[in-house]
């Protein structure tokens, strides 16, 4: 999406790309961050993970409508610039200029500031950083992009060429591993997470944002070998691929993290997938691929959206042109311009969600795509005298729906997210003042002074990050204590609206209060969790954790703050199944890497099956795909209580277990002031008062435990 200032004319084109240099532009520009960050936002807007799916192959077909659409224009004014051309070109100057502005103040800053929260997002998580320093690492990778972009575009472009390559590494690894690893369902899996689906257009206008950067190709039309031919075909073949690859990464996603864990996990959903298949540190590499990927994004995005500013004030259409239409000599880079979009960026990424961020942006840039595919038509009667190479295939059945497909995603926003669409129109309207005031009689804007950009940007850049950091530090100077947890555990650690909760949550945040430190969680798959124990990645652990002789090998665990705790034996209603005596020949689920786990190992001629998330085993189990359900008897109590099994009932408690908090070895030091935090708990009555809140506190009369 680039524009510049001086604009080729059709002599200077040579008509040399092919199909596949085509299709490779189709993919590189579109392939990117979306593909890992947008599935649980598409998953939670579309309710199930049937229609999700759906909205991704729909978001590719008004994608790639929109692309052939488009390439009538690409091919009809053959010069760089792409949508601002075309729409100056037939809607004339005022039109292309708010297509600018749009550009500037909103499509810009909303996807350099989306990006900007994801990445902050996982590099969080995979350094176990807590969330307070956000604004931080945000302040840092935008630095970093400065720093680059300021110093050369070649310095600039080899950064963009590393990040290409690694987008695709992990993008091959989840895929390939997560389809033949995993086990969850694919289809019909229903999100039970906080509210209800948002809207099937919502969930469709999400996958725009995956999408974004097909408009590229349009602006080739004139240096591709045989338009008319070429051109769709690269266009259809590029985008296929892409809904392939896209549906195909959902499906790995499916299988290995439940579809409400992943709705509730969102930006961390393929960081914390990583870690389920190739362990802590083998996901924490993915995680880094991924988040290279993203530092290429925001890179792309700060090279080519900052020289749109760049040529709006050279042509003198911006308040303050001269500013922004100066080049750095040092750098030869549009210095002003840079900064001024990653500034706004950074505004905007700490005022809005990056999922809210991604969705304006896509909602902002579609407007303009559709007043593209009107221009088709317009410029059919307006502009006939001019050869067209390339014509819409279809026409007008082609432009219809990708005109249709635009109407489908405003309807959607403004119906279910009316703030966000009405400032939208309103900030691309706020343009309109600026364009009659800049075309009005007005005194010429003072320039700059000219400054080595490269050294004033970074040491800008420092200042302003020891800053952040400094003001981090002064709002809580606890020590930070990293916390490992389970969060797919009701009613002990689960996700709620975005936030953690659950009764193990609660009484982690109180019992660090009074031991004088603050509790900083990282999720971690509950099969992983001894190991980061182990290998110190954490200082503790609290997830419903049994205490065993095997783990008290590997960790140190203070006083049990659940003593009543077991295993017990869900079967259905009707059964006639007593207890583990009549389990030969049943079908048995397990929460993967639990003590139900190793229980139902000893069990003699049952046919067991582990299962990664909790919601796909209380789903095999009320579809009738298991005969038996082996969890924790408060999990399974609390369950019953809220209608999660309709026709279960607890046939049998198998043993007698204790939940306690487990600590890294290194950090034994910390058993004794939360141990004497949990008995003053236990004394004022704080504890039993959190049992209540939570149905844990109930009275177990169960029969004597079974052996296997």
């Amino acid at each position: 999406m680039s524009l510049t200032a001086e604009t080729a004319g059709k002599a200077g084109l040579k008509s040399e790309l092919g199909l596949i240099p085509a299709m490779s532009i189709v993919v590189g520009v579109v392939l990117g961050a979306g593909a890992f960050m947008k599935p649980p936002a598409v998953l939670g807007a579309a309710g199930d993970s049937t229609t999700a799916l759906l909205a991704w192959i729909l978001g590719g077909l008004f994608s790639a409508a929109g692309g052939l659409t488009l390439c009538e224009l690409g091919a009809m004014f053959p010069r760089t610039g792409g949508v601002y051309v075309y729409l100056e070109e037939v809607f004339g100057e005022r039109t292309a200029f708010l297509y600018g502005w749009m550009i500037v103040f909103l499509f810009g800053p909303a996807t350099v500031g989306a990006l900007t929260g994801y990445f902050s997002s996982i590099f969080c998580l995979i350094f176990e950083i807590s969330t307070p320093y956000i604004p931080v690492v945000a302040a840092g990778v935008l630095s970093f992009v400065a720093v680059v972009n300021c110093i050369s575009v070649k310095t600039a472009g080899r950064v963009q060429t590393l990040a290409t390559a690694c987008k695709l590494i992990p993008i091959v690894l989840l895929t390939i591993f997560g389809i033949w690893k995993g086990n969850g369902q694919i289809l019909a899996v229903t999100s039970t997470v906080g509210a209800a689906a948002t809207s099937f257009s919502v969930a469709v206008l999400a996958t725009l944002f995956a999408y974004d950067g097909w408009a590229q190709v349009a602006s080739l039309g004139g240096e591709i070998k045989n338009p008319a031919k070429i051109l769709p075909r690269a266009i259809i073949g590029g985008l296929a691929f892409l809904v392939i690859v896209y549906v195909s990464i959902n499906i790995a996603l499916l299988k290995v993290i439940p579809a409400d864990q992943m709705v509730s996990l969102g930006h961390d959903a393929s960081a914390i997938a990583a870690q389920k298949l190739f362990g802590i540190m083998g996901g924490n590499l993915i995680s880094v691929g991924i988040m290279i990927a993203m530092i290429g994004g925001l890179n792309g995005y700060t090279m080519t959206l900052s020289r749109i500013l760049y040529t709006m004030g050279v042509r003198g259409q911006m308040p303050g042109a001269r500013i922004w239409g100066k080049i750095d000599e040092s750098s030869s880079t549009p210095v002003a311009s840079i900064l001024f979009l990653l500034v706004i960026s950074f505004f905007y990424s700490r005022m809005f969600d990056a999922d809210k961020l991604s969705n304006i942006a896509s909602f902002s840039n579609w407007i303009f795509y559709m007043l593209t595919f009107v221009a088709v038509f317009v410029a059919r009667r307006t502009h006939a005298h001019i050869p067209r190479p390339y014509r819409v295939p279809l026409y007008p059945f082609i432009p219809l729906f990708a005109i249709g497909g635009a109407f489908y995603v405003f309807y959607g926003m403004l119906s279910t997210q009316p703030w966000n669409g009405a400032l939208s129109i309103a900030l691309t309207l706020a343009g309109l003042p600026v364009y009659w005031y800049m075309k009005s009689d007005h005194a010429p804007r003072p320039g700059v002074p000219h400054f080595k950009a490269k050294y004033v940007v970074t040491v800008a850049s420092l200042v302003i990050l020891a800053s952040l950091t400094v003001s981090v530090r002064m709002l809580d100077l606890r020590p930070e204590l990293r916390v490992a947890t389970e969060p797919s555990l009701v009613p002990f650690a689960y996700y709620e609206k975005g936030h953690l909760s659950g009764f193990d949550i609660e009484l982690m945040n109180e019992l660090a209060r009074k031991a004088g430190f603050k509790a900083v969680y990282v999720p971690i798959p509950f099969d992983n969790i001894m190991d980061a124990l182990r290998n110190r990645n954490v200082d503790a652990a609290i997830a419903s954790i049994s205490v065993t002789e095997e783990r008290r090998k590997i960790v140190v665990f203070g006083q049990p703050y659940l003593s009543d705790a077991g295993l017990a034996l869900l079967v259905g209603k009707s059964t006639a199944i007593g207890d583990v005596s009549d389990l030969a020949g049943k079908k048995v689920g397990v929460f993967k890497g639990s003590t139900a786990e190793s229980y139902a190992a000893k069990l003699a001629h049952a046919h067991v099956y582990g299962f990664i998330g909790k919601s796909d085993l209380i789903m095999a189990f009320n579809l009738g795909a298991l005969d038996v359900l082996i969890d924790d008897l408060p999990v399974l109590e609390y369950q019953l209580a809220q209608g999660v099994f309709p026709n279960g009932r607890i046939a049998a408690v198998l043993n007698r277990e204790e939940y306690a908090i487990a600590f890294n070895p290194a950090r034994g030091e910390l058993k004794e002031p939360f141990n004497k935090a949990l008995n003053n708990m236990k004394k004022s009555g704080e504890l039993d008062a959190l049992y209540q809140k939570w149905s844990l506190g109930r009275a177990i009369a169960a029969p004597p435990p079974h052996s296997p």
